[in-house]
């Protein structure tokens, strides 16, 4: 009796629908090699197989590292405020703002809540309770789902004689896309500084021990920056910094030679590359009414110390005194009041502008403007479009 015959490969595969012949790693370079993010979300609409490619963890890093997340707007007040037009990123923006609640109008109430941070799309938000009592939480704009927070618990909390500085911490690639890690650093009765860690993973509030050596002795001043997995503050009127290592999850304070003038200003530390630190300042000058970000990398020499060398000055949109107010991976968040501010000028048509300077590209651009009046401090970037907080149900 004659063997069945074997059936021959062109058949089979010229029998299978032609996306069943691609598998999942050449789905996913496909993905990557559609020029905008848009091509990208209407391909995965489009197809079971593309939205499941797209939703992988391996996908979405490769993703983030070919098309940035781009730059939404700022928290302000108690709502997210889009980038205004002719800011590139001012399409994103106006797509983002028809789609999501940028009042945060889902959460629980009575009472406030205030944006206080923000990263890889999310929002911390803070609301007094009772006394210094506060309830935090973490929400997704765009999906509307939210996590409140459980109070710190022990009996070290119950000593905290200051405000809480609650900040979101960058994710790790080892980490699940929904989960995020929220740290509390303040001061107790003796004045040493104290740290609460939230982890979504767990759904606990762990305590972080500090050292005497990373104690600061003054106040922590400026937005922090970010470079290789670590946030810095600068002490003011110091030549120390506050390093807190997202890996280590660790604070420890660092002693970086700055000249006078350095000690004295605001700054922000950067990555500048080879696993070098950078550092953007600000020179204002009153009577020019010129402003220049200046940009310097910090060598090390033969000998172990340490220098900064300016690399390139910056010039910022004239007849503006600059500040800085915020810093992400990516973005300078500068604020730029009048230089001629009080001296005659009807309080009711001076504006204040913020705008965004790009690192990478060092290009900066308005992305928002507001009455002086107006305006209040502690203003943050909102970039980026977030996983949601919890998966999708059907």
């Amino acid at each position: 009796m004659a063997s069945p015959a074997r059936p021959n490969a062109k058949r089979i595969a010229a029998a299978l629908p032609p996306i069943e012949l691609l598998t999942d790693d050449l789905l996913a370079e496909i993905l990557l090699r559609l020029p905008i993010l848009a091509d990208i979300g209407r391909a995965t609409a489009s197809c079971a197989a593309f939205c499941r490619v797209a939703a992988g963890r391996a996908f979405l890093r490769r993703l983030r590292s070919v098309h940035p997340a781009p730059l939404l707007g700022l928290l302000r007040l108690v709502s997210i405020q889009p980038a205004e037009p002719p800011h590139s990123s001012a399409p994103y923006a106006r797509a983002f703002a028809g789609a999501a609640d940028l009042s945060f109008s889902f959460l629980p109430s009575p009472g406030p809540w205030l944006p206080v941070d923000a990263r890889d799309g999310r929002v911390l938000l803070i609301k007094r309770v009772v006394l210094r009592r506060h309830a935090l939480a973490v929400c997704d704009p765009l999906s509307r789902r939210y996590t409140l927070l459980p109070q710190i618990p022990g009996d070290r909390f119950s000593k905290i004689r200051s405000g809480i500085k609650p900040f979101l911490v960058p994710a790790n690639d080892e980490e699940a896309e929904t989960s995020f890690r929220v740290v509390c650093a303040t001061s107790d009765a003796a004045e040493q500084m104290v740290a609460f860690i939230f982890s979504s993973t767990t759904g606990q509030w762990s305590s972080l021990a500090i050292g005497a050596d990373a104690q600061p002795a003054r106040k922590m001043t400026g937005p922090r920056g970010y470079a290789y997995s670590c946030l810095y503050w600068k002490v003011d009127g110091t030549d120390s910094l506050i390093v807190f290592n997202t890996r280590s999850m660790e604070f420890s304070l660092v002693h970086i030679p700055f000249s006078q003038h350095q000690q004295q200003q605001d700054l922000v530390i950067v990555e500048a590359g080879g696993g070098r630190l950078g550092m953007f300042t600000l020179d204002n000058s009153i009577i020019s009414a010129v402003s220049q970000l200046v940009y310097a990398i910090r060598e090390i020499d033969e000998d172990g110390s340490s220098r900064w060398r300016i690399e390139r000055r910056v010039r910022l949109p004239s007849q503006n005194f600059f500040s800085f107010e915020d810093a992400t991976d990516r973005y300078l968040l500068l604020r730029g009041t009048p230089w001629n501010l009080g001296l005659g000028s009807n309080m009711d048509d001076v504006e204040t502008g913020y705008f965004s300077f790009e690192l990478e590209s060092m290009q900066i651009e308005k992305l928002y403007t507001i009455r002086f009046r107006d305006d209040i401090p502690n203003v943050k970037l909102f970039a980026g479009f977030p996983p949601s907080l919890c998966l999708p149900g059907i």
